[in-house]
């Protein structure tokens, strides 16, 4: 195949794809005529395949675009006319050729450019999210607005009220629309949205971290109570009157754990241990840690020995792994190659 419609129509179609055609009218640019380079003659193909050759030239004719011919000498054939490049004049010749939501496109940016003019950078980047987004743009709008006009809102991001949004609609779409703020706003966008970044950008309030502990030793119990779930706020305020705090890495060992004198034991919930490093009345208590025997148990007590310098691990060596091998599991887990223990003493390591 020498000037096959289907390939044809698939190289204009990439002025599409790559953005170009939205871009160009973002910009303001002309790009047309647009000039396609046509597959080269040669005199084996004249030979081999002549009528092939004629009867897509025939074809190709008929098609809505110019096809521009240069005539061409062969020793067989004679001189002859062969297409060297195809042309397309206006956006309206090429939307002909190449189906596209482009009026789509041009209301639907006419209208966001309308409210906020910095948001043009944004799309001569990404065009497509005009597209991409075109049932949305409304919320959008009104969202960003609201972000604008309110920078300090300390509410719930399910409390905001937008007329017309859902109370799950800004949640949802938390990271295009901190795209879009701070395009508005020039400011560089989250690069991630964990530990609640967005509502922290916005000065919206987000649910803290809750502690959950045991008192192990009944004359330290509050108001009676022994197992207390508090917000991390509250857990600082605390200083219990105790010597030794033990941080425990499984819930089920938590509520297990035996009574103690002068102790309480902390769920460290995992890698959840990172909650208590501000807690500043746990420096003047006894630490122990006792987690599993993997990788992620000692990443943990490394990552809370950052934390307080004088934590003690419990049962987290050679000896206790040597003594129960026999109820040992496999390690499923894909291996932590890059993973720190910069905190682990010789034994530990």
């Amino acid at each position: 195949m020498y000037f096959n419609k289907e390939i044809i129509y698939e190289r204009l179609k990439k002025h599409y794809t790559n953005g170009d055609i939205f871009r160009a009218y973002i910009l303001n640019d002309d790009i047309f005529p647009l000039v396609l380079k046509l597959k080269k003659i040669q005199q084996k193909d004249i030979q081999n395949n002549y009528l092939q050759i004629v009867k897509e030239i025939d074809l190709l004719k008929k098609e809505p675009f110019e096809v521009v011919f240069r005539g061409h000498n062969f020793k067989v054939v004679g001189r002859q006319n062969i297409p060297v490049e195809i042309r397309i004049y206006s956006i309206e010749q090429y939307l002909k050729i190449v189906k596209i939501d482009y009026l789509k496109f041009v209301e639907i940016y006419k209208k966001i450019i309308l409210r906020f003019e910095r948001l043009k950078d944004l799309f001569i980047k990404k065009p497509f999210t005009v597209l991409e987004y075109h049932d949305k743009w409304d919320k959008f709008l009104d969202i960003v607005e609201y972000f604008i006009k309110n920078n300090s809102l300390n509410i719930y991001t399910r409390e905001i009220v937008v007329d017309g949004v859902d109370t799950k609609f800004i949640q949802k779409n938390q990271k295009f629309l901190d795209i879009l703020i701070s395009q508005v706003q020039n400011k560089e966008p989250l690069t991630k949205l964990s530990n609640f970044a967005f509502e922290k950008r916005y000065k919206l309030k987000y649910p803290l971290a809750q502690i959950r502990f045991r008192i192990l030793d009944k004359s330290l119990y509050i108001s009676n109570l022994s197992d207390i779930t508090l917000c991390i706020d509250e857990f600082k305020e605390l200083d219990l009157k105790c010597k030794n705090v033990y941080i425990v890495e499984n819930k089920i060992t938590t509520l297990s754990f035996p009574d103690i004198k002068d102790s309480i034991v902390i769920f460290g919930s995992g890698y959840g241990v990172s909650a208590l490093k501000n807690i500043e009345w746990l420096n003047s208590k006894n630490i122990y840690y006792w987690g599993d025997i993997d990788i992620d148990g000692y990443a943990i007590l490394s990552l809370l020995r950052g934390y307080f310098h004088n934590v003690v691990s419990l049962m987290m060596d050679e000896n206790t792994l040597n003594k129960f091998k026999d109820i040992a599991t496999y390690y499923t887990k894909k291996e932590k190659k890059h993973i720190q223990l910069k905190n682990l003493t010789d034994k530990e390591l």
